[in-house]
Parts: C-alpha cells; sequence; structure tokens
C-alpha cells in the first residue's frame, strides 16, 4: 500500500509542484479583492468591481482568447522544429495590439465606462495601467507554457499575486488605498514579473521574429473561435452585473460580487488543470494508452481532491466572514454557498477542454459558452427581479450544469472512440 501510495505521488510530483505554485500565486491574487472589501464600503466595493469587469471585458476581447492558441500551436511548432518562432511572433502581435486596442477605447468610450462604474477620470487612467499589468504577466506565463516550462509558470503567478497583495496591504497600512492605487498594483505587479524573468527566458527558440503567413491565418481562425467563447465566458464570470445594475442599488452589487471573487477564486485553481494538462493533451492527443491513464486514472483522482476542497471551503466560509468583515457582508455567504454547488460541475467539465480544444474542436466549445452565456442572462432576468443577489447566483449555477450536461453528451458521443475505450 506505501509502496503504490509513494508510485502515485512520484507520478504526480510535477502537477503537485506546478498546481501548489499557481493555486497559491492565484489565492494570493484572489485575497488581494478581499482585502479592499474589507476597507471599502459595499458601494464603492461595488464600484471597484464594475471598474475591473471593464477592465477583464477588453481583456478577454483583446487578448486573452490567443492563450489556448498560442499554447497549442506553440507546442506543436516545438515538437517539430525545437522552436516556437512562428508562433511568438503572431502572440507578439496579439500583445501590442490589445494594448493600444485597450487606450483607443478608454479614450473614445471615457464618459460611457465612469457612468457605468461610477469612477472618477482619474480612477479611469489607472485602470488602463492595471489592464497593461496583467497583459504583460499574462503574455509571459502564456510564453513558459508555450515553451514546456510549467514551474516557471507557476512562479511566475505566485509573485504576481503576492506582489499585488503585499502592496494593497502597503497602502492601507500607509492610508493610501483608494481605486486608483488599486488598480496601479496591478501594473506595478506586472512590471516586476517581466523584469525578474524576462533574463530567464531561452530567446534562441524564439527568435529570429519569423512571420509566417500561413501560420499566422491558422492561428487567427483558431482565435477567432475562441474569441467568441472567451468574450462569452467573460459575461458568464461578469454578465451577472450588468442585470444587477439595471435592478440592484450599488451596495448589493459589491455584496453579490464578494461572494462570487471567491468563486471565481475557486475557477482560478480549477483552471490549473486545463492550463497544466493542455501542453500535454495536445502533443499526446493521438497516443490512446496516455489519453485513456489521463482520463480514467489521474482525472478521478483529482476530482476526489477538488470536492474534498470545495466540500471544505463551503463549511469554512460563514466563520471566516463573521470574523474578517464582522457581518458587513453576510448575505455574500449565502450568494457564494450557492456558487459552490456550481463550482463542482465546473470542476467535473475542465478535463474535457484540453481535449476539445486539442482536436480543435474550437467550434463546438465556443457555441456551448455562447449558449450558456445566453441562458444565463436569461436566467438573470428572469429570477434577479424576484430573488434579487440570490436570483443571480442560482442563474449561474443552472447555466454551469446545462454546459456539463452537454459537454458529457458531446464526449461519449463524438470523442470516445477515438481513444479505443
Amino acid at each position: 500500500m506505501l509502496r503504490k501510495i509513494k508510485q502515485e505521488f512520484n507520478q504526480g510530483k510535477t502537477l503537485l509542484q506546478f498546481g501548489f505554485l499557481k493555486a497559491t500565486g492565484q489565492v494570493l491574487g484572489m485575497i488581494a479583492p478581499l482585502v479592499v472589501a474589507k476597507f471599502f464600503s459595499p458601494a464603492l466595493f461595488g464600484s471597484y468591481s464594475l471598474a475591473m469587469m471593464v477592465v477583464f471585458f477588453f481583456a478577454s476581447l483583446l487578448f486573452a482568447f490567443a492563450q489556448t492558441p498560442f499554447i497549442v500551436f506553440a507546442n506543436q511548432e516545438r515538437a517539430k522544429t525545437g522552436k516556437i518562432s512562428k508562433s511568438f511572433s503572431v502572440q507578439c502581435i496579439f500583445l501590442v495590439f490589445s494594448i493600444i486596442g485597450f487606450l483607443l477605447i478608454n479614450l473614445f468610450c471615457s464618459k460611457a465606462i465612469m457612468a457605468f462604474a461610477k469612477i472618477s477620470l482619474t480612477d479611469l487612467l489607472f485602470m488602463s495601467l492595471a489592464f497593461i499589468g496583467l497583459a504583460l504577466k499574462t503574455f509571459l506565463c502564456n510564453l513558459f507554457m508555450a515553451l514546456g516550462q510549467r514551474i516557471k509558470n507557476s512562479i511566475a503567478e505566485l509573485i504576481f499575486g503576492s506582489s499585488v497583495l503585499v502592496l494593497v496591504s502597503a497602502l492601507y497600512l500607509t492610508d493610501n488605498i483608494n481605486m486608483a492605487m488599486v488598480f496601479l498594483t496591478y501594473f506595478a505587479s506586472g512590471s516586476l514579473v517581466v523584469i525578474l524573468f524576462i533574463k530567464t527566458v531561452d530567446f534562441s527558440l524564439l527568435l529570429p521574429i519569423c512571420f509566417d503567413k500561413q501560420h499566422f491565418k491558422e492561428m487567427v481562425n483558431f482565435a477567432k473561435w475562441l474569441l467568441l467563447g472567451t468574450t462569452s465566458a467573460y459575461f458568464i464570470g461578469w454578465g451577472d452585473n450588468l442585470v444587477l445594475r439595471l435592478f440592484a442599488p450599488m451596495g448589493d452589487i459589491g455584496t453579490y460580487n464578494l461572494g462570487y471573487q471567491l468563486f471565481k477564486g475557486i475557477g482560478m485553481l480549477t483552471f490549473i488543470i486545463y492550463v497544466y494538462f493542455l501542453p500535454f493533451v495536445s502533443q499526446h492527443i493521438e497516443d490512446s494508452a496516455k489519453m485513456r491513464n489521463y482520463l480514467f486514472n489521474k482525472r478521478p483522482k483529482i476530482f476526489l481532491v477538488g470536492l474534498v476542497v470545495i466540500g471544505l471551503f463551503f463549511v469554512a466560509v460563514p466563520y471566516a466572514f463573521k470574523f474578517i468583515y464582522k457581518g458587513v457582508y453576510h448575505d455574500s455567504v449565502t450568494v457564494l454557498w450557492i456558487l459552490l454547488i456550481g463550482s463542482v460541475s465546473r470542476l467535473y467539465a475542465i478535463f474535457y477542454d484540453p481535449i476539445l480544444n486539442a482536436l480543435k474542436k474550437y467550434k463546438f466549445t465556443q457555441t456551448v459558452t455562447l449558449l450558456q452565456l445566453l441562458l444565463n442572462l436569461f436566467l438573470d432576468l428572469l429570477l434577479v427581479p424576484v430573488m434579487g443577489i440570490y436570483g443571480a447566483a442560482v442563474a449561474t449555477v443552472i447555466a454551469y450544469f446545462c454546459r456539463t450536461i452537454i459537454y458529457e453528451i458531446y464526449f461519449r458521443k463524438r470523442i470516445r472512440g477515438l481513444f479505443e475505450i
């Protein structure tokens, strides 16, 4: 028994190291908004949440959608040539385009953004810096995954999350905490990650810059479908706020977003599974034995651990909220309890995403994501006027369960046979 446990541990050692480092970084990054909520009123935290909603919307629209194509194409290019210069060139184009695009949007839509989030012009300017910091960090982390350097990726995430938390805490201790300065911490943290890690990059794998028109076209074709899905996924994560903005006061929006922030944090931890296995699955998608091991050996064990973590979180949350927030955000606990049910569904389905993307079934995945978004918003419009912030949480859970059911049916009918199961 002990020998078997030791063998299992050795086989999963890299995943454990990667998961621990990346999870720690993301948890620290998740704690930063919770610290902000401690010192902001619910109404001010609502404005902060809506401002970050804008940042992440344009991150999804302009840059985040390119993550999966870059990792998939770069790993396949590296397997053939030992370099990723073609894929890296395209990724650089995406980065430059995203930063310029966001700055132009902020310039021409400044009044609408300020009115929506109830922020000042100064806050808007610093919000642009937050976007740049997040884009730089994401670019570097994606590069490490494209090079198969998972541990570097997770350490970069850890430093970014730690830096944001330390800087936010420092703002509080020096009595300088306000929305603009909180946005600045994201820019400073992203810049710090680039400064620390740029010298560790092996540029011989990236250079010379090699723009290949056909490679660019294939990545853009992949990315344009993911753009639809990534934008839809963004609205799944933040779209409840659009409906709440119509029917709920800013204080309720802040209360809902505090609970949802923790739900998103668990989602980021779940996403680690996808990020870790995507390069492996992309390289071994035609190896039936390795894919069966992934699905029927690794998957059940990781899923079981995830269930235990979600269960512990469910029990601990009310005590933690009572201690930290002294009853100010007590309704956030109920919101989070509802959303944790959806976390189980999301955890179950996440194992299918690397397979579907490696097989380039992006039309299917993005169509399902769009359907999930439409269902979520439809249920929001039905439930929020009746149930308030709890209705938004219920709508989210139902939409996630429908997505999981569709994934399971599709896998059994279209994918399962490819691995001779």
